[in-house]
């Protein structure tokens, strides 16, 4: 069977221990993945967001936003996925395949997603604006959702915490939690991944 999304996809009659295991560790790798494009995006925000060609460099943090962005809301049968959307596969498959309930991590997606909507619908305005437009209104608007995404983003993380606790057992899990315990701690504050895994 082939996938609208462009990332694998499990056979449907894969035990579940195993769906789990394979599903958090996409996700852990969707997180690193949003955590290193945000941080691209403030960049962008600053580096770019001059004024001297205020369309153009609307567009090109608009096209940033987009990486960020469900794709399949405009391109549904587009191959190139976003990292919400990567989140929000690998979330489903994991809660059809965990014991465990959690209502709030679509939520979370939910909300990141509705926030990048918001401040795209602006953009589109803000480009058709002739007039010269206060920079730091507009850069303020952006660095706003910046900080936004990154309370999800940690929120989101705390919401797996029980899966990641679930799965304790599981090596491959573990592994790649400590491999990139620095890059996840960076993001999560100190020492976080230390002590999840001594809770």
């Amino acid at each position: 069977m082939r996938s609208l999304n462009p990332w694998p996809i499990f056979p449907v009659n894969l035990e579940l221990p195993v769906a789990r295991s394979l599903s958090l560790q996409f996700i852990l790798q969707g997180l690193m993945d949003a955590f290193d494009r945000l941080q691209g995006l403030y960049h962008t925000i600053f580096a770019q967001l001059q004024g001297a060609n205020f369309q153009e460099e609307l567009s090109c943090i608009s096209k940033d936003l987009e990486k960020i962005l469900l794709f399949s809301l405009e391109h549904p049968f587009s191959q190139k996925g976003s990292i919400l959307d990567k989140l929000c596969f690998y979330s489903e498959i994991l809660l059809q395949a965990s014991h465990l309930s959690n209502d709030e991590i679509p939520q979370v997606l939910d909300e990141m997603r509705k926030a990048i909507l918001v401040v795209k619908s602006k953009t589109a305005i803000w480009k058709k604006i002739k007039a010269p437009f206060p920079l730091d209104a507009v850069r303020g608007e952006f660095v706003a959702l910046h900080s936004l995404l990154v309370v999800k983003l940690r929120t989101f993380f705390s919401s797996l915490c029980t899966f990641l606790k679930e799965a304790r057992s599981d090596e491959n899990v573990l592994v790649q939690l400590i491999e990139n315990k620095e890059k996840f701690n960076a993001s999560l504050g100190a020492k976080y991944i230390e002590k999840l895994l001594m809770g």
